[in-house]
């Protein structure tokens, strides 16, 4: 182990990671920890993972982190989250679990509802989400579904948008920040965080052809939308239409870097596995905060 500054800024002490994964991951992507000694074992971290608990008015909220490489997975064929609760309960708590309770949740930047009034157009909007057909249906058009049902729900005209233009300028805005990280590339930059800037650095520089998605690849992207509702992700780009817009940007991202054919729904977990944790570092969040209007273009149709 080593002590480090986290990505918030506080000290503490984090497991050492060799080219870009932990120092106990063997290559059979199994945990050394676990095998030799039991998951008892490992840090209370990595027991929780892949869970993130948030709390909200109706209680805790329990949600699969999506940089986790077996949610597609275990989506399909593995065990339902609710058959989970009970052990998950019983995981090391390494605090109180995150509380959503904001005086209120923007729709769009300047406009929006009071926290009551959200926590019921999020159950609205999380009904819908059940309804669809995720593996015949776009993610765009579902996110954007999402984000025009909020928007007539509070009164608002939907702002048209202009989504190629909106996607190039988020593109650049992170080909800033990873320019940024790159070129402070020293003591500055952490040895764990060097292959994360440059996978994230492949992926967005990638702008060439959209490839379609196979019917996997869209209930994946699907799944983490309604993850993406339930686990308060609002909270953190600032309004609901920066969340879709961020959505249909990471589905650009997958439609871009991914190989030749169809997009998998394991190439698509590949690429944004990366792709989310660097998106958690708070400067990465700033920075999307500060891209709004453009990712709120890219939630609208084309005026």
């Amino acid at each position: 182990m080593v002590r480090e500054v986290g990505p918030g800024g506080e000290p503490g002490w984090f497991l050492r990671h060799r080219d870009g994964a932990c120092v106990f991951l063997r290559p059979d992507n199994l945990c050394g920890i676990h095998a030799a000694l039991g998951a008892s074992a490992k840090p209370g971290f990595c027991q929780e993972f892949p869970f993130r608990r948030v709390q909200d008015a109706n209680g805790e909220v329990l949600v699969v982190r999506p940089e986790c490489a077996g949610l597609h997975r275990s989506s399909v064929d593995g065990q339902p989250l609710a058959e989970q609760l009970d052990a998950v309960a019983l995981l090391p708590r390494l605090g109180p679990a995150p509380v959503f309770a904001p005086d209120a949740v923007a729709i769009v930047p300047g406009a929006g509802v009071g926290l009551d009034d959200w926590m019921r157009l999020e159950a609205a909007l999380l009904r819908r989400w059940a309804a669809i057909d995720a593996s015949a249906q776009e993610p765009e058009a579902s996110a954007r579904g999402f984000f025009a049902s909020a928007v007539e729900a509070i009164g608002r005209p939907l702002p048209a948008g202009r989504p190629k233009l909106a996607a190039s300028a988020v593109r650049a805005a992170m080909r800033m920040v990873i320019d940024a990280a790159i070129a402070q590339e020293s003591a500055t930059t952490e040895d764990w965080q060097r292959p994360l800037v440059r996978d994230v650095q492949r992926i967005v520089v990638a702008d060439g052809e959209r490839r379609s998605l196979a019917p996997d690849a869209r209930s994946y992207l699907h799944l983490l939308l309604g993850q993406a509702l339930l686990g308060k992700r609002v909270a953190s780009v600032g309004s609901l239409g920066a969340l879709v817009g961020l959505l249909v940007f990471e589905a650009d991202l997958v439609r871009c870097a991914a190989g030749e054919g169809l997009v998998t729904a394991a190439e698509a977990s590949a690429i944004l596995g990366p792709w989310t944790r660097f998106v958690e570092n708070p400067m990465v969040l700033a920075m999307l905060r500060r891209a709004s209007p453009a990712l709120v273009e890219l939630a609208s149709p084309e005026g």
